[in-house]
């Protein structure tokens, strides 16, 4: 029997996040799902549709937000924090401060923010966390903007300094998620023909590929591994 339990994913309406969460409703989880923008429906029609879908609104960049969406959840076994925000790549002399601040406290500081709560509400029975970073992180020359390159960066390392806590060991698990070239909303403007030439897999990957991989850190990876970083993308960041 597969192991089975109950897991908050944010940012989990659209691309990677919303794949993971079915992926794991198909699998029998309970799922915490959230977003931020009131124009994107998608949550609350997938919790319509899915009795074991929960969805709530919840900006990952607010400290309050992200401790009420934790209170709300209750204890949880996993959890996968997908949330981030990109831009248009820019030189450095045209860096828009505002802009900037913005990417830093939603993809760096909401990461943060979440793994609190999440060690709060995992701490009696242990769990899971997977941190969602990117290629860009693990190499330059990917095209992404240097700002958004650094705050996934720097998930990496809050990842694995999580990850070596003493606090931690035999309780709660940590992984970092190093996706790149998957075909979501944000990478819907990027040429894919360019993609399938630069990349050893010859194609761009999909969500549902993103989540498998998710599942299987999830439920199969143990004490031992904590820590580990996991690639899916193409072999983009062996290049």
């Amino acid at each position: 029997m597969e192991r089975t339990g109950s897991i908050l994913i944010t940012g989990s309406s659209h691309g990677i996040g919303r794949a993971t969460a079915e992926w794991f409703l198909d699998k029998g989880w309970e799922v915490f799902g959230c977003g931020s923008s009131p124009a994107d429906l998608r949550g609350e029609e997938m919790a319509r549709q899915h009795s074991g879908f929960h969805f709530r609104r919840a900006d990952i960049s607010e400290e309050s937000e992200v401790r009420g969406l934790l209170e709300w959840c209750g204890s949880i076994d996993a959890a996968f924090n997908n949330a981030g925000i990109g831009c248009e790549p820019k030189s450095m002399h045209l860096l828009d401060a505002l802009e900037a601040r913005r990417i830093l406290e939603v993809n760096l500081l909401g990461t943060a923010f979440c793994m609190k709560y999440e060690c709060m509400a995992m701490q009696a029975e242990g769990g899971v966390i997977v941190n969602s970073s990117s290629v860009a992180a693990a190499k330059a020359g990917t095209g992404a903007d240097w700002i958004y390159s650094a705050s996934k960066a720097g998930i990496l390392r809050m990842t694995a300094e999580a990850a070596v806590r003493r606090e931690y060991w035999d309780k709660i698990r940590f992984f970092s998620l190093i996706p790149g070239w998957i075909e979501t909303r944000m990478t819907a403007a990027d040429d894919k023909e360019e993609w399938k030439k630069k990349l050893p897999s010859g194609k761009a990957g999909t969500p549902q590929e993103a989540a498998r991989l998710v599942y299987r850190i999830v439920t199969e990876r143990e004490a031992f591994d904590s820590g580990q970083e996991f690639h899916v993308n193409g072999g983009g960041s062996l290049l």
